[in-house]
C-alpha cells in the first residue's frame, strides 16, 4: 500500500505500524496509555512504550515492549524529592532540570534500534517534539490525561500551577528554548503551540467537560480504560458491597488517585464523617489501609461490624457502577471515569491540576467541590448529604455519562492514530 511505512507490514488490508509511546512517571498517566497500547496491540500494531522503571509490569501487560527511561529517570528524581511554592519552582520541577534534553536522549536510545511510524507521547512532550522537528520520527501526537489547557481561556482559565504553565508560555519558554538550542532548533514564541501535538491530539475527555475550547487537530475520546484480560482479584468482602447495592444503600467509593496520597488529607476525614452513617457503605481503595485503622483507632471497629471496607486497590469497573458518590481528590482520571458511570461527585483536592479539573466538574453541574484538599468532617458530610439528596448533580452525572461513553474509548484513539499516519504518509509522498 502506498501509505504504508517502509518498515510496516500487511495484515490483511491493512498496514501494520510500529509505535512508540511515551509518558510522565506518574501512574495516573500510565494507565490511560496502557489502555491505547492494549488496543495497539490487539489491532495488529507493534508496540515499544518508554516508561520508567517501576511501570515495567504496567506496560508488560499491554503487550507492549518495555523500555525504561534512564535520563528521564534522574529528572524525575528531582521532582518527586521536591516541593516548590512558587511558579517559578514548578517550571523548574517540571520544565527545567534538562528534562527536554533528557526526554531526546532517552528516546534516541530507542530509536537507534527500532525505527517507529508514530511517537505518541502525554504531559511534557517538548522532547517528542523536539524529536519530529529535527525529523527523527516521522510522526508525532500527544495524548491528553489531564485537562485540556490552552491560551486565552477567559472565564475558564486555570487556578492551578500547573495550568498555569501548560497555558501561559511566557512561564515555561525561558527554561524549554535553551535546551532547545542545545539540539540546535530555533526558540520557541508565545504564539506556537508548545504543549500538544500540532498534527494530532487525543484527548481522553470530552468537549462539555473541557468547555467545548476550540483546538485544531483534537479529538476527544472519552476515558481510556484496559480491558481486563482476566477475572479480577476482589476484596474478600466484596460480598457485603453487593448486598448492599441489592438492598438499596448507598455505596461512596472515597479515593485519594495514584499520586498525592497522604491519607490524613482525604482519606481520614471522610471516614470519619461518614462512618456513623448506617444508611451508607463505604469503600475506601487505598494501599495504606494499616495507617488509617492506626489514626482511626477504636472509632473503625471490626470490619464486620463497621459501615467502612478498605482494600489497597479495588477495580474502578466493578466499583463505579455501584456507587451513588465517589468523594475524590479530583484526578482526571477518576473523575472522567466516575462520570463515564453516572456517578456524582465530591471534589477535594488542590494539588497538580485538581483545581481545574474540580471546576470542570462544578461547570457540568455533576458534582460539588470543596476547594481544599483537606477538609473538614462536618463540610465533607454537607457534601456528600448534598450530592445524595439533590437529584440535579445525579442527573448532571448521567448526562455526562452519555456524552463521554459515545466518545468512542481506546478503539477510536487507535483509529485517529492509523488514519493520522496513514494521511501523514500520503502528505510526504
Amino acid at each position: 500500500m502506498s501509505t504504508q511505512s517502509d518498515n510496516a507490514m500487511s495484515t490483511g488490508d491493512k498496514p501494520r505500524w510500529k509505535f512508540l509511546l511515551h509518558t510522565f512517571y506518574a501512574t495516573g498517566h500510565v494507565l490511560p496509555m496502557q489502555a491505547v497500547a492494549q488496543a495497539l496491540v490487539q489491532r495488529g500494531h507493534e508496540v515499544v512504550w518508554l516508561a520508567s522503571p517501576d511501570q515495567q509490569a504496567r506496560v508488560e501487560a499491554s503487550g507492549a515492549r518495555f523500555e525504561a527511561t534512564d535520563e528521564v529517570a534522574k529528572a524525575d528524581t528531582f521532582l518527586k524529592t521536591t516541593e516548590p511554592t512558587t511558579l517559578e519552582g514548578c517550571v523548574e520541577v517540571l520544565f527545567g532540570g534538562g528534562r527536554l534534553v533528557a526526554q531526546v536522549a532517552d528516546l534516541r536510545r530507542v530509536l537507534q534500534s527500532y525505527s517507529p511510524d508514530c511517537l505518541l507521547n502525554d504531559a511534557l512532550p517538548q522532547g517528542a517534539a523536539a524529536l519530529y522537528e529535527l525529523g527523527e520520527v516521522p510522526f508525532f501526537a500527544t495524548l491528553g490525561v489531564v485537562p485540556l489547557y490552552l491560551p486565552g481561556a477567559g472565564e475558564h482559565a486555570p487556578t492551578s500551577a500547573l495550568g498555569t504553565l501548560m497555558s501561559q508560555h511566557k512561564w515555561t519558554l525561558p527554561v524549554i528554548n535553551p535546551q532547545r538550542e542545545v539540539l540546535g532548533l530555533m526558540p520557541l514564541t508565545e504564539l506556537d503551540v508548545v504543549q500538544y501535538s500540532a498534527q494530532l491530539h487525543i484527548q481522553a475527555s470530552c468537549p462539555s467537560l473541557e468547555y467545548h475550547q476550540p483546538m485544531p487537530q483534537t479529538h476527544y475520546v472519552g476515558p481510556l480504560v484496559s480491558q481486563q484480560t482476566q477475572a479480577p482479584d476482589l476484596p474478600e468482602w466484596w460480598d457485603d458491597v453487593l448486598a448492599a447495592a441489592s438492598s438499596g444503600r448507598c455505596i461512596i467509593g472515597i479515593t485519594q488517585g495514584t499520586f498525592a496520597m497522604d491519607p490524613t488529607s482525604l482519606l481520614i476525614p471522610a471516614i470519619e464523617a461518614l462512618q456513623d452513617d448506617p444508611s451508607l457503605l463505604l469503600v475506601v481503595p487505598s494501599p495504606h489501609e494499616t495507617a488509617i485503622r492506626a489514626q482511626l483507632g477504636s472509632s473503625l471497629q471490626a470490619q464486620a461490624t463497621t459501615n467502612v471496607r478498605i482494600a489497597p486497590w479495588v477495580p474502578y469497573d466493578q466499583l463505579l457502577p455501584l456507587c451513588s458518590a465517589l468523594v475524590t481528590n479530583g484526578g482526571y482520571g477518576s473523575v472522567t471515569q466516575a462520570l463515564a458511570a453516572g456517578v456524582p461527585l465530591v471534589c477535594a483536592g488542590t494539588s497538580e491540576d485538581k483545581k481545574d479539573t474540580a471546576a470542570r466538574v462544578r461547570h457540568v453541574g455533576a458534582g460539588v467541590d470543596l476547594g481544599t484538599e483537606r477538609p473538614g468532617v462536618e463540610s465533607m458530610r454537607a457534601a456528600v448529604r448534598a450530592v445524595l439528596e439533590d437529584a440535579t448533580y445525579k442527573a448532571n452525572a448521567v448526562r455526562m455519562r452519555d456524552e463521554l461513553r459515545a466518545q468512542g474509548g481506546a478503539g477510536k484513539a487507535c483509529h485517529l492514530l492509523e488514519e493520522a499516519i496513514a494521511r501523514a504518509r500520503v502528505e510526504r509522498g
